[in-house]
């Protein structure tokens, strides 16, 4: 796994970390987070706490965590963030309609163009429309002329990922769109030579819910 430091379209600064392992979306989309809110810098000195976080899942788990079997759960996650974090971290199975008007409530808006400094991210659980599930980050949501886009920060391909927000309803996640990479750093992970492609790059935040602090 990997930093990568991502520019979007609208001036942000987006650090992304790649996952290594089919199964490490969770812990990377929780690393992600921890990093944000810490406002802790990719380096020699964050290595040891990449280490302790996910040295702290494994601990949660209470058994052996192979990254390339073992999935990520919700609550653990939990664990992870909270202990490394101020706040509580919950997980929240959000109804499908309900997700975008609480992802709007947590992250909140900004304005269209420039860098944002605090942010408050969240952690979506995707269903994708022809199976299986992936967790990915979104800590900014851009007001453009009335309209809302959610950057979405995925481990699977260590991209961006600009998704055009509804008034309300479903949050639906197309990752084969709205992507936009321009790399200042990082080794390759498994993703990112494989980006998204077709249907199977679309799916709902539905039975996986949403996690963030209360």
């Amino acid at each position: 796994m990997a930093w990568f430091t991502r520019v979007t379209r609208f001036g942000d600064v987006q650090l992304v970390y790649g996952q290594e392992h089919g199964m490490t979306c969770g812990i990377a989309s929780v690393m992600m987070c921890i990093f944000k809110v810490n406002k802790l810098t990719p380096g020699k000195s964050a290595v040891t706490v990449e280490q302790d976080i996910i040295q702290r899942y494994t601990n949660a788990l209470g058994v052996g965590y192979a990254p390339e079997t073992t999935g990520t759960y919700p609550d653990k996650l939990c664990t992870v963030l909270n202990a490394f974090t101020s706040g509580t971290w919950r997980w929240h199975n959000t109804p499908p309609n309900d997700v975008t008007a609480a992802l709007v409530g947590k992250v909140g808006v900004s304005g269209a163009f420039g860098p944002i400094v605090n942010v408050e991210p969240v952690i979506l659980g995707v269903d994708w429309d022809l199976g299986g599930a992936h967790w990915v980050v979104v800590d900014t949501i851009r007001d453009v002329l009335g309209r809302r886009y959610a950057t979405v920060c995925d481990p699977w391909d260590a991209n961006v990922h600009m998704q055009v927000l509804p008034k309300s309803g479903p949050f639906v996640y197309d990752a084969a769109h709205g992507g936009f990479m321009m790399n200042f750093g990082g080794t390759a992970p498994k993703g990112d030579t494989q980006p998204y492609q077709g249907a199977g790059a679309k799916g709902q935040v539905k039975n996986w819910g949403m996690i963030y602090r209360d």
